[in-house]
C-alpha cells in the first residue's frame, strides 16, 4: 500500500526544527507564515487558526506531529488584517487566502492533512471548495478538532443552520470531538451533513475532557494529561482516511452569500420551537419528574453541566429566583446533561441548591429540547406552554426576567 510508511511512524523521531518566519502575499496583503520542517517528510499539515488566534499550544502539538516526519504550516490572517482573534474576525478572513496556501502546499508531492479547531473549520472548507471548484483534489484530507459549523448558535427549540459548505463538502473528513459538550450530541446530524456529497466522516469522541481543553486556562488535571495524547489522537485520525486519498474529488460552485443572524444570548426571547417536549427523568434526590404533572405552574427548565462554568456561575441566581416566588406557583427543574448520580450529588452536597435536579445521562432529553449551548434555559407558562427561552448564562435576578415570570403568574382576566 502507497501509505504504508506513514502507517508505520509510531515511534518518536528527533525534535522539530526551529520555527520558520516568512511573510507571503495572498491577494495583495502580506501574511505572516510560521513553518516546522521535518527532515525527509512523508506528509504536510496546515494547521488552520480558529477564533482564539494563533495558539502556543498548538504550536507545541504540530511540533509533536514534526517528530512523525510532518512538516507544519501555519499562518497567522488576524495580525496581517490588524484584527483581534474572535468568531466575527475569523469571518473577515478571505478563504482565498487559505485556498492559496494549499496550492503552495500542492507543488510537494507528500498528502496534505488540514487541522482546523473550533470555528476554523468554517474557514477550511469554504477554501477547500475553492480549490475543488477550480479541478478535482487527491491527496488531501480535513480533521476538524471540536467543530462549530453552525451559522449562530441555534434559537433554544430550533434546529441548526450550517453553512453550506458544511453539505457541499466531498473529500476524507475526521471529527475528534471533546465528550463533555452540547456538541457531542448531535454528531450524528454534522456526520449526515458532511457526508451529503461525498465526504467519508470519520466520528471520535476524546472522553471526559471538554471544548478546548487542550489550551483553556481552567483545565483539569485531567484534561492537562489528556492534552499530552492528543497528537497521537491526531495521527490516528489521519490514518483512518488513507483509504480514500487516492480519488478524485470535485464539488459544485456554491454562492458565497450567506445570511448571519445575530446572537441574541444573556436574555429570555419569545419560543417559536415545537411544544409538548418531553420531559420524564429520575430526580437526583429520589423519585421521577414528569413535566406534564407541573401544569398550574409556571416552570424554568434548565439544561447544565457541573463542568460548564457559566452554568455553575448562573445558579446562586436560580437560587435566588427560586427563593423570591417560594409562596408562589413556580418551580425550577435542572436537567443535568450526561453526568452520573454521584457527580451530580457530590455537586449538590456542595452548593446546597433549592431546586430540582432531573438527570439525563443518555442526552435523550437534550436531543428532545434541541439543546446546542450550556446552559439554555426554557420558561414554561402555567398550562405547559413554552413561553420564552434563551442560551448561555444570564443573572436571573435581573428585572427584565421577574417581569416576564410575574406577567405569567398573574391570574387570568
Amino acid at each position: 500500500m502507497r501509505w504504508f510508511g506513514f502507517v508505520l511512524l509510531l515511534s518518536f523521531w528527533p525534535p522539530a526544527h526551529a520555527w520558520q518566519t516568512q511573510t507571503r502575499v495572498l491577494d495583495g496583503v502580506e501574511v505572516p507564515f510560521y513553518q516546522a520542517l521535518a527532515t525527509e517528510p512523508v506528509a504536510q499539515v496546515l494547521w488552520v487558526p480558529s477564533e482564539y488566534g494563533v495558539l502556543a499550544e498548538e504550536k507545541r502539538l504540530a511540533e509533536q506531529l514534526v517528530s512523525h516526519k510532518m512538516s507544519v504550516t501555519m499562518f497567522d490572517p488576524f495580525e496581517a488584517q490588524f484584527l483581534a482573534p474572535s468568531s466575527e474576525a475569523l469571518l473577515q478572513i478571505p478563504p482565498s487566502w487559505l485556498r492559496q496556501a494549499l496550492e503552495q502546499l500542492q507543488t510537494n508531492p507528500q498528502p496534505i492533512w488540514i487541522i482546523a479547531p473550533n470555528q476554523a473549520g468554517i474557514l477550511a472548507l469554504r477554501a477547500l471548495e475553492q480549490l475543488q471548484w477550480q479541478a478535482p483534489t487527491q491527496n488531501i484530507g480535513l480533521i476538524l478538532l471540536n467543530p462549530n459549523l453552525y451559522l449562530s448558535t441555534p434559537e433554544p427549540g430550533q434546529m441548526p443552520s450550517y453553512w453550506p459548505q458544511v453539505a457541499n463538502s466531498n473529500l476524507p473528513i475526521s471529527v475528534l470531538q471533546a465528550e463533555l459538550s452540547p456538541w457531542r450530541w448531535h454528531l450524528a446530524d454534522l456526520q449526515q451533513q458532511l457526508g451529503k456529497n461525498g465526504s467519508r466522516v470519520f466520528l471520535k469522541l476524546l472522553p471526559q475532557v471538554r471544548d478546548r481543553f487542550y489550551f483553556r486556562a481552567d483545565a483539569q488535571a485531567y484534561e492537562r494529561e489528556k492534552r499530552e495524547d492528543l497528537a497521537q489522537q491526531l495521527l490516528a485520525a489521519m490514518r483512518w482516511q488513507l483509504d480514500d486519498f487516492s480519488l478524485a474529488r470535485t464539488v459544485a460552485h456554491l454562492s458565497e452569500a450567506v445570511p448571519i443572524s445575530p446572537k441574541k444570548g444573556g436574555f429570555l426571547q419569545p419560543y417559536q420551537g415545537p411544544q409538548s417536549l418531553p420531559l420524564k427523568r429520575p430526580l437526583l434526590e429520589g423519585g421521577e419528574i414528569d413535566l406534564t404533572q407541573l401544569k398550574g405552574r409556571v416552570v424554568l427548565v434548565n439544561f447544565w453541566a457541573s463542568w460548564c462554568p457559566p452554568c455553575v456561575h448562573e445558579m446562586p441566581s436560580m437560587a435566588a429566583l427560586k427563593q423570591h416566588y417560594q409562596d408562589q406557583p413556580f418551580e425550577i427543574v435542572a436537567v443535568n446533561l450526561g453526568e452520573d448520580w454521584a457527580t451530580v450529588m457530590q455537586f449538590q452536597k456542595q452548593h446546597r441548591l433549592n431546586f430540582l435536579m432531573a438527570l439525563d445521562p443518555t442526552g435523550q432529553v437534550v436531543k428532545d429540547w434541541r439543546v446546542f449551548a450550556y446552559p439554555s434555559s426554557y420558561l414554561l407558562d402555567k398550562t405547559g406552554r413554552i413561553h420564552s427561552a434563551l442560551f448561555g448564562a444570564t443573572d436571573w435576578q435581573d428585572a427584565a426576567h421577574r417581569q416576564i415570570i410575574d406577567s405569567l403568574l398573574a391570574p387570568a382576566p
